[in-house]
């Protein structure tokens, strides 16, 4: 018993080290452990402005992740990258759909969402975020996967809901 127990401690560890990983090192672009190449994210005024002014990118892909109709993140991956299926859901927004979501994203987690490139490891721009958390794990795939992993739903750690 004692060693199943030591085994999963220590593959609790190992997991949680390359989740963690990627926001302990100062220079998060240009991210590479064991073969695992790591993005992030980079905070910009002017997406903010992008999303709060309802603009669709061009040659974007939009996906939100959502509880219900109220999104508590958007991304728009560049149609160069494929996102990784499953952690979030693809959308067709127009500027007034954009403008109710990003109305009604201002509570979520009692801060108002901004915007942020979301950068591969090597600090080239593949899309766009807009959410108040700021921090996510980006990982990029073979062939121009992206991974972008979803923020924690509203509640979870305080957030209003």
């Amino acid at each position: 018993m004692k060693r199943s127990g030591t085994h999963f401690r220590e593959n609790a560890v190992v997991t949680l080290v390359f989740i963690l990983l990627p926001y302990l090192i100062p220079s998060a672009s240009a991210v590479e452990i064991l073969g695992m190449k790591y993005g992030n994210l980079k905070r910009n005024a002017e997406i903010t402005q992008i999303f709060e002014t309802h603009q669709i990118l061009p040659n974007h892909k939009y996906y939100i992740n959502a509880w219900g109709n109220i999104p508590y993140a958007i991304i728009a991956i560049h149609e160069n990258y494929t996102l990784r299926k499953g952690l979030w859901k693809e959308v067709d927004p127009t500027p007034q759909l954009l403008r109710s979501w990003v109305f009604q994203m201002t509570p979520i987690y009692g801060y108002p969402p901004y915007g942020s490139y979301i950068l591969d490891h090597k600090g080239n721009q593949v899309g766009v975020w807009y959410s108040s958390k700021q921090w996510t794990t980006i990982i990029m795939e073979e062939n121009n996967g992206i991974a972008v992993f979803t923020p924690e739903p509203p509640g979870f750690r305080g957030g209003v809901r």
